[in-house]
């Protein structure tokens, strides 16, 4: 019979995968790290494992690298399915600072990846639903650390499919009216 930690890792995990990816990640706990607030290790929790097991802070960091990475590959040599779009290096900067900007990253996350409904939230957080606060852009740092997560299980290519299946840049482009 699977722990109540091993059914809380595969309900919340399944969950989300179904939901970003489509498929099943190798290393589910890489996925739990990724949604799993810090101010929730911050309380009384019920798996002493999802404290060893950590947040998502460092994963942010990898995420908004490949971000990065993902935007500039994007513009400057095109996905196979896309038009191939010649860029200037400052023209690479300018739409890396505009589908990188945390403000835009929180709006796509909340409003079209739904991502709070994903998170593992501290108990203050989840009751302020702080992700709704007009001053915020926490959901930017969680997007990231999701990116991040996906990178490590599934390399640049989970990356760039994950991209593709939101629709992240036609998303934006359309929530920006660009």
């Amino acid at each position: 019979m699977a722990s109540p930690w091993s059914k809380f890792v595969k309900e919340k995990s399944s969950r989300a995968e179904d939901r970003f990816l489509g498929e099943r990640f190798h290393d589910r706990l890489l996925l739990i790290r990724a949604l799993t607030r810090n101010a929730k290790l911050n309380e009384e929790i019920e798996f002493p494992e999802l404290n060893a097991n950590g947040s998502q802070v460092g994963f942010d960091t990898i995420g908004d690298t490949i971000l990065d990475f993902t935007i500039i590959d994007h513009f400057s040599q095109g996905s196979k399915k896309l038009e191939k779009i010649r860029c200037s290096p400052e023209q690479l900067n300018d739409l890396r600072e505009f589908y990188g900007n945390n403000l835009i990253l929180h709006k796509f996350a909340k409003n079209s990846l739904k991502l709070q409904d994903y998170l593992i939230w501290g108990s203050d957080e989840k009751a302020r639903k702080v992700w709704n606060d007009q001053r915020t852009d926490l959901l930017a740092d969680c997007f990231e650390a999701l990116l991040g997560a996906i990178y490590l299980d599934k390399g640049i290519k989970g990356v760039m499919k994950f991209m593709e299946k939101t629709r992240f840049f036609q998303t934006i482009d359309r929530m920006s009216r660009r």
